[in-house]
């Protein structure tokens, strides 16, 4: 299921709301459960008394809801948080509203106008912005504009769209974004950074093939486990916002054997007796990738005993290897096998990153030409090319949205376990 994000004229009950998160309905009619449900910026999820279902309400409301017995006792710990991070983020500057007088570069034949080209800027102060989303008002017509980009600190980033209006001085834009969202986010990203170290210098700990510290063994695999369910909680949450995080790999050429990487495999390195249980053994193994990337690699191990799935967490880019460890039972330890499965969605999943990276470059240089048009000085076709470039913008924008909204589906449910 695809959510894009599309030019939308919505009604004055938008006022109040903040929907840069789907609602819990449709959260749990794409399989999230309950309890990992989060609410939209600027509300708390709270159980109903009487239906044990989740809810999201105005922080506002929760205290008189618990009172009035609708929902049951909250940690006012956590509320105060939330209170705390419900703020607005940025600023916004209107750059221009131009009234559109031309039909994507062609002059027509009246000078009225239906509508205004508008261009903007979100700034932020100290703390990074995922997916921005404004509230755009006017005489004539009431709009939500959601950017598929996250913005850092201490930056800016230009924006367009079309917004009918009778008056341009009419024009208003509020950021929807509240704190609480973005801290969501920014602890989940931290919290895997964190991890992800520990299990690197874990891995580090572990040594090589030829004289493996098995002690590590236990810390490896715990470690692992806990990466992918902060993944598959942040993910889930990137899905539920349509966004897409962004990370930077360095590739290898020979896998942990030194030998020449050819294709897909998966190779046990060494076995060990744990001595936790009886017939049960430590196995080591490296995944390696061929000419394409893996996303989200699943490797089958399996004995004379049992066949277990090992999720490895991490892409593995081309012609490279990952090594980790898994316990197994087995009655005899030659026994133990390692087979790569893939992953039905891998090659998905990289043909969607080289299409944001192809719509990332084009947007971010509609954005350029917007802004030069705005400070240079202004030519005769300057309303011819702000409405073409705008419109280019706007749809450049929604067919990211589209994109990244599939990616984090398919990395949510890879995680998921």
């Amino acid at each position: 299921m695809l959510f894009a994000v599309s030019f939308m004229i919505l009604g004055p009950s938008l006022n109040n709301a903040f929907a840069d998160i789907i609602s819990p309905k449709k959260q749990i009619d794409l399989g999230i459960s309950p309890e990992d449900i989060t609410c939209e910026t600027g509300m708390f999820k709270v159980i109903r008394d009487r239906t044990d279902s989740v809810s999201c309400v105005k922080i506002s409301n929760v205290v008189k809801l618990i009172a009035k017995g609708w929902a049951k006792p909250i940690e006012q710990k956590a509320l105060d948080a939330q209170i705390k991070d419900s703020n607005p983020l940025a600023t916004i500057n209107k750059l221009y509203a131009e009234p559109i007088k031309t039909q994507h570069g062609k002059i027509t034949g009246t000078t009225s106008t239906s509508g205004y080209n508008l261009a903007f800027e979100i700034c932020t102060a100290s703390q990074k912005i995922f997916v921005p989303e404004v509230l755009i008002k006017s005489d004539s017509q009431t709009q939500r504009y959601e950017i598929p980009d996250n913005i850092e600190p201490n930056s800016c980033l230009l924006s367009a769209t079309f917004i009918k209006a009778s008056d341009p001085n009419s024009i208003t834009l509020t950021l929807l974004n509240k704190g609480d969202i973005s801290k969501l986010l920014s602890d989940g990203e931290a919290n895997i950074a964190s991890i992800q170290n520990e299990l690197d210098n874990a891995k580090k700990a572990f040594g090589d093939r030829t004289s493996p510290d098995t002690s590590q063994t236990a810390k490896i695999i715990d470690l692992r486990k806990q990466l992918n369910e902060a993944k598959e909680d942040l993910y889930r949450l990137y899905f539920t916002l349509y966004a897409n995080p962004t990370e930077k790999y360095d590739i290898k050429k020979l896998s942990f054997t030194g030998e020449v990487i050819e294709g897909e495999s998966a190779k046990i390195l060494a076995v060990k007796k744990s001595v936790s249980a009886e017939n049960t053994y430590d196995a080591v193994f490296e995944a390696c990738t061929g000419d394409k990337q893996i996303t989200l690699p699943v490797v089958q191990v399996s004995s004379d005993r049992e066949a277990t799935n090992v999720k490895i967490g991490n892409k593995i880019l081309p012609n490279t290897c990952q090594m980790t460890s898994v316990k197994i039972t087995a009655t005899n330890p030659d026994s133990i096998t390692a087979t790569m499965t893939g992953n039905v969605e891998s090659n998905k999943v990289s043909q969607l990153e080289e299409q944001l990276v192809k719509l990332q470059k084009e947007i971010v240089g509609e954005r350029e030409v917007i802004r030069k048009l705005f400070h240079d000085p202004k030519e005769s076709n300057f309303n011819e090319q702000v409405e073409m470039h705008t419109a280019k913008i706007i749809e450049l924008r929604n067919q990211i949205s589209s994109i990244k909204d599939d990616y984090n589906k398919i990395l949510y449910q890879m995680y998921r376990q």
